[in-house]
């Protein structure tokens, strides 16, 4: 760890790889606004980066299950990968999902597999964070729509099209960019996010994108 003995870790457990390619731009642009340095770990098969601040280096593991169904199986990797791997560390662990339809009742995900997901974790975690996206992650990257205009290079006036699921909203945008244009989720997203003010986005998320920040503070 550089000579940087890590004391905190962030735990990221998400359902799609469209969720990774946006908390991790959105760590990129914190820790750029803060000075601190994040990098990738090459040395490990783990999906692993180290935030190197001036409090210390903190340990940020990801983990994408591509199936909301899936995710209860997650306790297991972050026993095995961050809790074991990475004795002594305080976790702090983000719940990254859909709750698949518009201001939906996150009550379910705390209830079944999902609290025995939670209970699972709870021993090694100073904290559980729901990262519950209204509708998808499409809602939220739609926060900074000045900044999916400028990517698109629509009129700023462009306005929002109606209905609730983002990925649906995007999508038309796209097609109002060019007929031929069309927007693709996961790791091909990635150009698009890149683009985000992510404090722009962070200013009205249904998600409570702070926690993150804090996560990454000095105690």
């Amino acid at each position: 760890m550089n000579g940087n003995e890590a004391c905190r870790g962030l735990a990221f457990i998400m359902e799609g790889a469209t969720e990774k390619v946006f908390y991790l731009e959105y760590l990129s642009q914190l820790c750029a606004s803060r000075g601190f340095v994040l990098k990738k770990n090459l040395d490990t098969q783990e999906d692993r980066y180290t935030v190197m601040s001036v409090s210390g280096d903190i340990v940020v593991m990801m983990a994408s299950v591509n199936s909301v169904t899936q995710m209860t199986n997650s306790a297991t990797w972050f026993d095995r990968a961050c809790v074991k791997e990475n004795p002594g560390i305080a976790w702090t662990v983000f719940l990254c999902y859909d709750t698949d339809e518009y201001n939906s009742d996150i009550t379910k995900f705390h209830e079944g597999d999902w609290a025995m997901l939670r209970k699972s974790i709870a021993p090694s975690a100073r904290k559980v964070v729901d990262m519950a996206a209204g509708a998808d992650i499409e809602n939220v990257i739609l926060c900074d729509l000045p900044g999916v205009l400028a990517f698109l290079k629509l009129p700023p006036e462009t306005q929002v099209p109606p209905g609730n699921k983002g990925k649906t909203k995007l999508k038309k945008l796209y097609r109002k960019a060019a007929p031929n244009k069309a927007y693709h989720s996961g790791e091909r997203a990635k150009n698009l996010i890149s683009h985000l003010d992510m404090a722009e986005i962070k200013a009205s998320a249904p998600v409570p994108l702070e926690e993150i920040d804090k996560a990454i503070e000095s105690d």
